[in-house]
């Protein structure tokens, strides 16, 4: 096998970086600003999301009809409030990632797969000092809702490589990659603790990245 056809590919949030409630605050505002009603978010929970479903989720619960020309404005304004929310508060980085990238980048190809649609999830790792390591393949929130379709669609546009491996931080990660017929590695840097993916019984499990010898090995590295 190739660097050309091996693949890892990520979540975000929760995986890699904690956006300390950049997006949460850019979600509201843009949502405010496209449907011109103001929304409380404490209720979302964003882990294992994608956009797509939080935008229908509010839609419903403020009585609102779904309007593809709104939506597709909501997705044009989200972007820029969250570039001003992380210029002012950087994402944190957790510990080892950055090492981790760097040492599997040279025999992997690394994608993503995100809940985010893909301007805001390419602004996170630009703003997190991480958006080098990564190609511009992958599945995200505004491609589809379902978390599983988007990890298929993030294949695809890799050409279907064998042997690929989905890292996240959720119990939906996990379920994407079996779907998907990849390796499954659940790491525990989100709001899952380590016996919560334990029990959707991925292929791997991490700590942290600081702890990742036996997932380089794996990945012979």
């Amino acid at each position: 096998m190739t660097l050309s056809d091996r693949y890892i590919f990520c979540d975000i949030d929760g995986t890699l970086l904690h956006a300390k409630g950049a997006g949460r605050l850019a979600f509201g505002a843009a949502f405010e600003q496209a449907y011109g009603v103001p929304v409380d978010l404490a209720h979302i929970n964003f882990a294992g999301a994608t956009d797509i479903r939080v935008v229908e989720q509010l839609i419903r619960e403020n009585g609102l009809e779904p309007d593809p020309a709104r939506m597709a404005r909501f997705f044009e304004l989200l972007p820029g409030h969250l570039d001003r929310n992380m210029a002012e508060f950087p994402p944190t980085v957790f510990p080892g990632v950055v090492h981790f990238l760097e040492r599997v980048s040279a025999h992997w190809k690394l994608a993503l797969v995100s809940g985010n649609i893909r301007k805001t999830a390419y602004l996170k790792l630009r703003h997190g000092g991480l958006e080098g390591f990564f190609t511009d393949i992958g599945g995200f929130g505004d491609d589809d809702g379902d978390r599983n379709r988007m990890a298929a669609l993030a294949l695809e546009r890799a050409g279907n490589p064998e042997g690929s491996f989905l890292l996240g931080d959720t119990p939906s990660d996990i379920e994407a990659a079996r779907s998907n017929g990849m390796v499954s590695v659940a790491v525990c840097n989100g709001q899952f603790d380590r016996a919560t993916l334990e029990a959707e019984h991925p292929d791997m499990i991490v700590d942290s990245f600081e702890d990742a010898e036996h997932l380089f090995r794996a990945l012979d590295v």
